[in-house]
């Protein structure tokens, strides 16, 4: 079973093989992007340019289909959760 790191607005933001890996990997993006990520006990004043905090984030089994899209496409893509489990809107629509 493959995971997401989704943000409150539903963009992907790392994928993995295991719940660990797909952290490491939105950390990664994150960086990437030059966003911090700080806990919920970080007084966010303190911080300089951008940031979220790590409890907007929420790691999600998903479907081969939809790290397949995320690889292709990127993070901004359709998807939603059925039966406890992130899917492609044609997965979902099947």
């Amino acid at each position: 079973m493959a995971y997401i790191i989704t943000d409150n607005d539903g963009t992907i933001q790392g994928t993995g093989d295991t719940v660990d890996a797909a952290w490491d990997d939105a950390r990664a993006t994150l960086a990437a992007a030059q966003v911090e990520l700080i806990g919920d006990d970080v007084d966010s004043t303190e911080c300089l340019g951008n940031w979220t905090r790590e409890s907007g984030l929420r790691c999600v089994p998903a479907s081969d289909a939809v790290i397949a899209a995320v690889y292709y496409e990127g993070g901004d893509i359709a998807w939603r959760m059925a039966g406890g489990v992130a899917v492609t809107t044609a997965e979902a629509d099947a």
